[in-house]
């Protein structure tokens, strides 16, 4: 650790000599405003102790290649930069204060400015000052940081790489002093960052079709962000004193939920995980439906529809949601997962059986739509783990197995495994050899226990299977039939039905009668007479 490497007084007395060799000028201002810039942006890592009063670091400016630093605390004009400004350059003092930062605020290296008050070091819209204490405060510190990037960060650099270590790396190193409004205030940076992701594409400066795997994991880090900060904010009593800020926060989410088109189901989700935990006030959902309903007559994209509904749900409109549905197409029903996740949460089987009950067709639906079989896999194996549930608590089997039926092929895993464990062996063998599994592709275990409790149950796919075999000419190939015919036998034995083996293996033996290489398998095996 950096707090180990370096004596205190050492990096203070820096600071000061810092000072001293850059006094106040407009040409030094600038130089500490772009080190800022840069340590606020994450531009420094490496940071590396090489003995005692030196270290050194790395510094990624504008070029590819990254800045190497070496930084000496006793002689901070002999600190070294692999750029091509002489003496001490922006990269130098960017890592300085990454080293500063771990033995006192940022704000104290600023200070030392004596000549001029500390904001000379930040644009003019950054004089006003913002009070972290309200939410106000918070909106307007994001937009005018959120407008500085814009005007530091040239047009072709404007990416959501550059918008993510930039700018919410920036905004997200300020944060209130209150502890209770801290993970409230994470939630806040990652919003501002969302729909500020929108406003570089409504500008044409990030392309959301060519881009999209690019900007994709950065959603998803966002929306960690989000949930995490709601995981450590539940994990104790919300106080009252975050009222004021949850109850404005309603109109922020709002904004998020109403860009259009792109991210639409991300952006769906994080509006309905905080409505469902920090924002399920009678009061606020009233408001936030009414402020929906002029949105809904207005357009006709989905995401105001899917948001209101959410609203009905904590509201135990079931009627009213289960009959809109109806009208959705097929790919609304991962928004439903949602839906029911949150009425299994409370834990409302009465409530459930409704639903379910009225499901199976948009369900089915949805298994016919043209995408990825991965895609529609996924999503029907998360809808089997909340039905698991419910007939967990219900013993609601023919609704499971219902919807076993309904989404076939896709829920060949959970309805193999549920006519195993009902002991319906005949349809467990049956629905393996429609989805194409052979006998030997069955795990040893199961076919055992199946050869114990049913036997006829297997001797259908063994018919197949042998004589899927003899297509073939040769004799491993033979051999593998032998062998199979041999587990047949047996199982014919089990179900008392030996004449029928007899005559089978009689018929078998006349069919092939010129495949000597079979004869003499057969022969081998003792299944034939020599």
């Amino acid at each position: 650790m950096l707090q180990e490497s370096f004596d205190k007084k050492d990096v203070l007395q820096a600071a000061e000599d810092f000072e001293q060799a850059l006094p106040y000028s407009e040409e030094n201002v600038r130089l500490v405003k772009e080190a800022l810039q840069l340590y606020r942006q994450d531009a420094v890592y490496g940071v590396k102790a090489k003995s005692f009063f030196q270290a050194a670091a790395y510094v990624q400016d504008q070029e590819p290649v990254p800045c190497q630093v070496l930084v000496n605390l006793l002689h901070v004009s002999s600190g070294t930069c692999s750029c091509k400004d002489e003496g001490i350059c922006r990269h130098i003092i960017a890592a300085f204060l990454y080293i500063y930062a771990h033995y006192q605020p940022i704000g104290t290296f600023v200070d030392l400015w004596k000549e001029k008050p500390a904001n000379l070091l930040f644009s003019d819209k950054q004089q006003a000052s913002f009070s972290l204490e309200t939410l106000e405060g918070w909106l307007s510190f994001f937009q005018v940081e959120f407008e500085r990037w814009e005007e530091r960060t040239p047009a072709r650099q404007q990416t959501m790489q550059s918008l993510y270590y930039g700018y919410l790396s920036a905004i997200k190193k300020q944060q209130p002093q209150k502890e209770e409004l801290k993970g409230l205030y994470q939630i806040h940076t990652a919003l501002a960052t969302w729909k500020a992701m929108h406003t570089l594409i409504d500008k044409e400066r990030v392309d959301p079709k060519r881009d999209f795997y690019s900007l994709n994991p950065y959603v998803e880090q966002l929306m960690d962000t989000i949930l995490s900060s709601l995981s450590q904010m539940q994990a104790y009593a919300i106080s009252f004193s975050l009222d004021p800020f949850l109850e404005k926060t309603t109109g922020v989410l709002r904004e998020l939920l109403l860009k259009k088109r792109h991210f639409y189901y991300e952006r769906v989700f994080i509006y309905e995980e905080l409505w469902r935990s920090i924002l399920n006030r009678p009061k606020w959902i009233k408001a936030e439906m009414a402020a929906l309903e002029p949105v809904l007559e207005k357009d006709d994209y989905i995401e105001p529809d899917l948001g209101l509904l959410f609203l009905h749900i904590l509201q135990k409109n079931d009627d009213l949601v289960l009959e809109r549905v109806k009208g959705f197409k097929p790919a609304v029903f991962p928004f439903v997962l949602h839906w029911l996740a949150e009425i299994t949460r409370r834990n409302e089987w009465k409530r459930l059986s409704k639903w379910y009950g009225q499901l199976g067709g948009i369900a089915e639906d949805y298994c016919g739509e043209n995408l990825p079989y991965r895609e529609l896999r996924s999503t029907v194996s998360d809808f089997f783990e909340l039905l698991q549930k419910y007939t967990e608590q219900t013993a609601d089997n023919k609704m499971f197995e219902h919807f076993c039926r309904k989404c076939l092929p896709y829920t060949f895993t959970e309805y193999s495994y549920f006519l195993f464990d009902k002991g319906r062996y005949t349809e467990w063998v049956e629905i393996h050899s429609m989805i194409g599994f052979s006998i030997s592709e069955l795990e040893r275990d199961l076919l055992k226990e199946v050869g114990k409790s049913a036997p006829e149950a297997l001797i259908p796919s063994y018919h197949r299977e042998i004589a899927h075999l003899l297509r073939f000419r040769n004799r491993s190939v033979y051999k593998e039939a032998v062998r199979n015919l041999k587990k047949l036998k047996t199982l014919y034995k089990k179900a008392k039905r030996v004449e029928i083996w007899d005559q089978y293996i009689i018929r078998l033996s006349k069919q092939h009668k010129r495949l000597r290489a079979f004869q003499e398998e057969l022969r081998k095996g003792k299944l034939i007479d020599g």
